[in-house]
């Protein structure tokens, strides 16, 4: 037994001396650290002193300069294949110096008398953007730079991304301030207040939104007379300021809802809010129906060759795009609309003689258009706002654009509904709201191919 207990005791002890005798391996990974190449790693012995392999990572227009534990160089640098001992697995960034020359941009007050910049460096084919001017002058705003003080060099925007070549200095460049206005808004029997709008130098200025409120009234937008009969302006429109100017709210009843009938829903289960004008009853928004009131399904056309000739009655979403249904409604061809089975029953696609009372109503066919589009959304080519109404009717017309000549358009722009008369088997009448003016304006329209908006009178 003694013989059997000192093998096992000189058994264990060879284990254990071959242990402790046994070298750890670490592995050092090379890393280019923006450089070109992939990670390359070296096994270490423990506590054997030997070079760190040679760097071969490229990075255009930098030079290697060693390696370090942390990639910004703030750790432990190594030279390039220097001789170590390492304790534990470890990564070794490769750090780079730029092979670039560095240009300086000085920035020059040419005349300011406050601020003060500091030179910026640029490395050579490294854009950047010019720092922010610091520099204030009395009476004068900073227009830009210029590598001339007179300005006949080359110019620079503040905050310019350029590129630097040379050495240079740029010199502020200085203009008088232009002329101050301000806008005096006046509730014009509302309540409320408002701070006057200063608007500096002449040009197109957006208008403070109204804050402005009347009891049983809506906001309709503003006029440089109280009356209304001088120069009108959308709620936030572009305004062009000359001179010190007072603008005036102007107010119009609440519309109203249909007695009786506040809503009407359609065979689709979709339900219209509805507004009274004048002795007329119509729906608030575009109709949007699936199919006709004796419960047949309208054609929903979903591509170009669907649409070509079709002449059975159909439905489009603009653009093929069911996501405009909520918000513009369908767009109905003239085949359908004349089919008299497109409204709700008990209502009717409106006639010339039900467009023409609309329009007598309003003031007349060339001011009813303003008075029946939206506040906003509506735009003309070359300025926004402008094409915006007051909707003081309530009819709440939106630019929904047209589907015509196999193509859609005009969304934001205009919208035309139809009527339900025609002029002959292939042509029918519409009528249409425009940014560009206030009209309700008739158009003859081609029932091939075609489809407009829909709105429905009470019978």
């Amino acid at each position: 037994m003694k013989k059997t207990y000192l093998l096992f005791t000189a058994f264990i002890a060879c284990i254990f001396l071959f242990t402790s005798c046994k070298k750890e391996e670490f592995i050092v990974t090379f890393n280019p650290n923006g450089g070109q190449g992939a990670p390359i790693t070296q096994t270490f012995t423990q506590k054997v002193a030997q070079p760190l392999m040679a760097n071969s990572f490229t990075n255009d227009g930098f030079a290697f300069t060693g390696w370090n534990t942390k990639t910004d160089g703030t750790g432990t640098s190594y030279k390039d294949e220097e001789t170590v001992i390492i304790l534990d697995h470890l990564v070794l960034y490769a750090q780079w110096e730029t092979t670039a020359e560095i240009f300086t941009v000085t920035f020059h007050p040419n005349g300011a008398t406050d601020g003060d910049m500091e030179p910026q460096q640029f490395k050579e084919g490294v854009s950047q953007a010019l720092s922010p001017n610091g520099f204030l002058f009395d009476d004068y705003w900073f227009s830009g730079w210029n590598t001339s003080s007179d300005g006949k060099g080359k110019s620079f925007r503040n905050e310019q991304i350029v590129s630097v070549t040379s050495d240079m200095t740029l010199y502020a460049q200085w203009e008088i301030t232009p002329n101050t206005y301000y806008i005096t808004f006046d509730a014009n029997e509302g309540e409320g207040a408002m701070e006057p709008q200063k608007i500096i130098g002449v040009g197109y200025h957006k208008l403070d939104s109204n804050k402005f409120t009347r009891t049983d009234h809506i906001f309709t937008g503003w006029n440089t007379k109280a009356n209304g009969t001088g120069t009108r302006y959308g709620d936030g429109a572009s305004i062009y300021m000359p001179e010190n100017r007072t603008l005036y709210a102007q107010w119009a009843g609440i519309p109203q809802p249909c007695p009786g009938i506040p809503n009407v829903i359609d065979v689709d289960g979709n339900s219209y809010n509805t507004v009274q004008i004048g002795s007329q009853c119509w729906t608030r928004e575009n109709l949007k129906t699936t199919k006709y009131n004796t419960g047949e399904t309208i054609l929903l056309i979903t591509d170009y060759w669907q649409w070509f000739d079709n002449k059975d009655g159909a439905m489009f979403y603009y653009n093929y795009n069911p996501d405009y249904k909520e918000n513009y409604g369908a767009l109905y061809s003239g085949y359908a609309a004349y089919t008299g089975n497109l409204c709700p029953k008990g209502w009717r696609v409106p006639s010339d003689e039900d467009w023409n009372e609309l329009a007598n109503t309003l003031g007349g066919a060339k001011k009813a258009g303003y008075k029946m589009k939206t506040m906003s959304g509506w735009h003309i080519y070359w300025e926004e706002n402008s094409g915006n109404g007051s909707n003081e009717s309530g009819f709440t017309a939106i630019p929904a654009g047209v589907a015509m000549d196999h193509s859609f358009g005009a969304m934001s722009y205009e919208t035309l509904f139809w009527s339900s008369t025609k002029i002959n088997d292939y042509s029918g009448r519409a009528r249409r709201l425009y940014g560009e003016n206030d009209e309700l304006s008739i158009k003859e329209i081609y029932l091939n191919g075609t489809a407009l908006s829909i709105r429905c009178v009470k019978d």
